[in-house]
């Protein structure tokens, strides 16, 4: 029995179609090379997806899967986001629609990795265009391992909350580079995809005195900042208010301007570490060319800059430009409040930790 005419053109053109909308969508991450994370026996993936439409068609995302497989090309783990459900785990991607000629930042939505030995991410987003015609373009991510090659130590020596690091809900994991104010002002990359906002509090979790209105009340004000390791600053300013304020376009010419008065220690090539919002004057002691050794005063806690509370905004960064990237950071001798104080000999930090220097 031969298939009707109509029916062979449909089933044609819609083949025709979906390779043509294939064609139109690229799919890039960044970093160029993302980094494995290790917390404890898990690793993290921290990237992010920028998916472009470059056809006039309106597109929606409406699945992700991603295979978890390691350097023998062997399955660990397969895992979904889609319409299933009355509240499908898809809509957790905020801007999943491109209309017409886009690129939208995706940030990985799977960056838990069970098995530490996991190589490569291969992804698979299906997108439905105007004519409900459904389409998917894979995309393959390489992961590499991440060796400090400096030993870090905390850069406070008081009880300290990690307020907000780095994970899947961080402001600083969801620095994006698309979103047209960032682009404008010459941001790349995520320079904050590892930092920390640290603060000081006391044994029972307070963290001001009276009502935290008056920045003196907080316990970390005026806290004492070290240098996390050996290194000569390359980069300094400690003339900066205590108002949290700075001026937007002074990011497109410097910028570290957001962090108002700041320390940046270079350790080796490409590692560099940033002490932000620090107290004004509280660096008056040190200039461009010194040389640091691991655990000096290198400043005080202030809120200079863009900063909300008094904390200290720390990460570490492969350089100084617009296009810098951020990098993991592991530290030693610390323990985590509740952990019987047994020490940390390397490791990372997140979210919510509760830390304290051995």
């Amino acid at each position: 029995m031969q298939m009707p005419k109509i029916l062979l053109y449909l089933i044609f053109s819609c083949f025709i179609n979906n390779l043509i909308a294939q064609d139109k969508i690229i799919v890039q991450h960044k970093p160029e090379k993302p980094l494995k994370e290790l917390m404890g026996q898990q690793a993290i993936a921290n990237f992010d997806i920028i998916i472009e439409n470059l056809s006039s068609d309106t597109l929606k995302l409406e699945k992700i899967v991603v295979a978890f497989v390691n350097k023998q090309n062997k399955l660990l783990q397969e895992k979904y986001m889609d319409n299933n459900g009355t509240a499908p785990s898809i809509l957790m991607i905020p801007n999943r629609q491109w209309n017409g000629a886009t690129q939208i930042t995706v940030f990985n939505p799977f960056p838990e990795l069970k098995y530490a030995n996991t190589d490569q991410l291969h992804y698979s987003f299906t997108f439905k265009n105007t004519r409900d015609s459904e389409f998917a373009v894979k995309h393959t991510v390489i992961l590499y391992n991440y060796k400090q090659s400096v030993p870090f130590i905390l850069p406070l020596l008081k009880t300290t909350l990690v307020y907000d690091g780095h994970d899947f809900y961080s402001h600083h994991r969801r620095f994006d580079t698309e979103f047209k104010p960032i682009k404008d002002l010459g941001f790349t990359s995520n320079m904050m995809r590892y930092a920390y906002d640290l603060i000081v509090i006391d044994s029972n979790g307070n963290k001001f005195r009276i009502d935290g209105k008056n920045d003196k009340d907080w316990l970390g004000w005026g806290a004492e900042v070290r240098a996390v390791a050996a290194g000569n600053i390359v980069a300094l300013v400690s003339s900066q208010l205590d108002n949290k304020e700075f001026n937007i376009e002074d990011l497109k010419q410097k910028p570290l301007a957001l962090f108002g008065n700041y320390v940046v220690i270079k350790h080796q090539e490409g590692i560099y570490s940033l002490y932000g919002h620090l107290q004004q004057n509280s660096s008056l002691h040190l200039k461009i060319g010194d040389k640091i050794k691991q655990g000096q005063r290198i400043g005080a806690i202030g809120v200079s800059g863009s900063s909300f509370i008094p904390h200290l905004h720390f990460e570490i960064q492969n350089s100084l430009q617009h296009g810098a990237e951020g990098l993991p950071s592991y530290f030693s001798n610390f323990y985590f409040v509740g952990s019987e104080k047994r020490k940390v000999v390397n490791g990372t930090i997140n979210s919510g930790d509760i830390i304290k220097a051995h």
